[in-house]
């Protein structure tokens, strides 16, 4: 069933919006008198397509959602009792005959491995259900084990579906809240990630694994339109909505 949240995702994104504006203006220049108005929404649409596809503009959204994590320097934790990483999508076609890993999610085990092994932490715990043939915990847990981390040391959450319900999942899983967790997902995630998993646990350490927001220097090449600005601006947004979804639910 599709929730009110993603329908919103969805009517905002930005390539959804241009099409409406583009729809709205040719049905509007259908009529004479209405034509000068079609006209108008014709220039609107190209400024928008524009703004939401130059690096300024998609680094700044980035910026907003990551700047607290920027300067955050993990190397000196060293004592974890679980290593929490949250999946971030799968590679799943008829033609595989393998379930793998998306970028974001290999990006997020690779890093939650690497600090797993750093601070001897009990638990590597995989959290995500997905929509693959095997589950985004399921997948991780694979993936885990291939780059050394035994089996017995692997906890998996194959159920939860997004972020509030892999933080009530851990909650299940897990009696002492005052257990030091390192919680791993992409930056541009991590703060409503950490504010979830904080109404349950009382030592929630943020462990960011990738960056969307990237330092740049002006120039022409800056204020060209990128579909890999575009994509960034895109997943700038959904997150903005799921923060402020999250807060409204509370």
């Amino acid at each position: 069933m599709v929730s009110a949240y993603h329908l919103l995702k969805a009517a905002l994104d930005p390539v959804v919006f241009l099409l409406l504006l583009i729809a709205v203006g040719f049905f509007v220049s259908l009529g004479r008198r209405k034509k000068r108005s079609g006209q108008i929404i014709l220039p609107v649409t190209f400024l928008v397509l524009y703004i939401v596809s130059v690096s300024p503009v998609s680094n700044a959204l980035c910026y907003i959602l990551e700047k607290e994590y920027l300067l955050q320097n993990n190397a000196d934790v060293d004592y974890l009792d679980i290593v929490v990483v949250l999946g971030g999508g799968v590679s799943d076609n008829k033609f595989l005959t393998e379930t793998m890993p998306s970028p974001f999610t290999a990006s997020r085990l690779l890093y939650a491995v690497q600090v797993f092994r750093r601070v001897e932490a009990a638990y590597l715990i995989c959290a995500g259900k997905g929509t693959g043939r095997l589950s985004e915990a399921e997948v991780m847990k694979i993936s885990a084990e291939r780059l050394g981390v035994p089996v017995t040391s692997i906890k998996i959450d194959p159920n939860s579906r997004n972020t509030w319900e892999h933080a009530e999942e851990l909650n299940k899983m897990f009696q002492n809240k005052d257990m030091k967790i390192g919680l791993v997902t992409s930056a541009y995630h991590m703060k409503r990630s950490e504010r979830v998993f904080r109404k349950y646990f009382s030592h929630v350490i943020p462990l960011p694994s990738d960056y969307l927001y990237s330092s740049q220097s002006f120039s022409i090449m800056t204020f060209l339109p990128a579909s890999g600005n575009l994509y960034k601006f895109s997943t700038a947004l959904h997150e903005m909505i799921g923060v402020a979804w999250y807060r409204i639910k509370g």
